[in-house]
């Protein structure tokens, strides 16, 4: 009884929204007639109450086919209502497949939308939400604060369809993905504890399957957009991937570098087992020597390391494991930058890879072009930054949009 109510009540109601589409809503947008109009015609649509029928003037365009004045001024894309559109890319983005997207609908929403037409709507709106995003005004910090920018990035895979793999080497045999880059920009401000804490609405993503200096160049606009006073200070904080820190040299060269504190973590796990082994030996080690490096910085680890007296068939080894604690020294100082009030670990970016990116595109028999990547990967953007209901309020011409192709097929 209770499912035969709510069948009862959408189809009341769709029949309500389509004579609203038909006349008031019309009227009210001044496209009820057109000049040119020949004639009106029906179109069955679907809106968040189900299909919907309604009538619209049409006017013959000068190329093939005919212009619908009412579609556009309703917002009308991919023969959906702007709310029925949300709702399906919503579930699109968070589902893990477009057929679980289109089971969800159906279930909670009483829906009826393929997975085939859910997936040409994300297609369709993906690169204006794209394009949206990059272009939209972040929140910005009150005058007179004490803020600082704050700047993430990292890369991971993408299992990608054959013909986009040409001239990719595998890490291990033939490919099976392409590294799509994310970074983050967004604003801190200081804290009545002294520490620096995100500026809610002020982050700034970009992804792209671009080479590093068309991704560094997308960086220094977001950061651009977020309207800091000059001057103000730039902490990036990432691994230790040579990639990110040559980004940083070339377009951040005053910002101040700090390797996430877990990746540190790591190597100097690593370190410990080459000179302890593995056991409870090497772990007592590492979490006297992870604490001494957090509460005091990197310096005082190397020159204990260097101190020891090992076999001459580690001493060699041992060079090489601390040859990454030198190599970003200045970046690992935990102590200063602890004082200072700046984060020491990336989990914004790790988040961002781990389910902003990989619970989307990295499931079983998933294979993707870079733009239905994408695509997919900035509805999720949306939803994660809070953004995707404002993008819906918007109006706006979302269909035709293009993107730069990040590599030939």
């Amino acid at each position: 009884m209770e499912g035969d109510l709510r069948s009862a009540a959408l189809a009341c109601a769709a029949r309500v929204l389509g004579a609203l589409m038909s006349g008031p809503l019309q009227q009210a947008a001044g496209v009820d007639a057109p000049s040119g109009s020949r004639g009106k015609r029906s179109a069955t649509i679907l809106s968040s109450v189900g299909e919907v029928s309604y009538t619209r003037a049409y006017v013959p365009g000068s190329g093939p086919g005919t212009r619908f004045p009412a579609d556009e001024a309703l917002g009308l894309v991919c023969n959906c209502t702007p709310a029925a559109a949300k709702l399906l890319c919503h579930e699109a983005a968070r589902s893990q497949s477009y057929k679980q997207a289109e089971e969800s609908l159906r279930l909670s929403a009483g829906i009826t939308a393929s997975d085939s037409r859910i997936h040409r709507l994300v297609r369709a709106v993906g690169p204006d939400m794209e394009e949206w995003a990059l272009e939209r005004a972040p929140s910005r910090a009150e005058a007179g604060r004490d803020i600082i920018i704050c700047l993430e990035m990292d890369m991971t895979g993408v299992r990608m369809l054959r013909r986009y793999l040409e001239g990719v080497r595998g890490k291990d045999g033939a490919p099976k993905g392409r590294q799509i880059k994310c970074g983050t920009v967004f604003l801190m401000e200081r804290d009545a504890e002294g520490k620096y804490q995100r500026i809610a609405g002020s982050s700034v993503h970009v992804l792209s399957f671009c080479d590093p200096v068309e991704f560094s160049a997308s960086l220094q606009k977001a950061r651009q957009k977020l309207g800091a006073p000059h001057g103000t200070p730039v902490v990036v904080v990432s691994d230790g991937a040579e990639w990110i820190w040559n980004i940083v040299s070339d377009r951040f060269g005053k910002a101040t570098g700090i390797v996430d504190f877990w990746h540190a973590a790591e190597h100097l796990s690593e370190l410990c087992k080459f000179v302890a082994g593995e056991g409870d030996a090497a772990e007592t080690l590492f979490k006297e020597w992870r604490h001494k490096m957090k509460v005091y910085g990197v310096d005082c680890v190397i020159r204990h390391f260097e101190s020891l007296t090992l076999p001459a068939n580690k001493a060699k080894g041992l060079g090489r494991h601390l040859m990454y604690f030198r190599k970003h020294r200045e970046r690992m100082q935990y102590r200063r930058f602890r004082r200072e009030g700046w984060p020491i670990g990336s989990g914004v970016i790790e988040g961002d890879c781990k389910s902003l990116i990989k619970q989307r595109t990295d499931l079983s028999g998933q294979r993707w072009s870079p733009d239905g990547a994408l695509d997919v990967l900035w509805a999720r953007a949306l939803i994660k930054d809070g953004l995707h209901d404002t993008y819906w309020k918007e109006k706006r011409k979302r269909k035709g949009v293009r993107r730069k192709p990040a590599f030939a097929a």
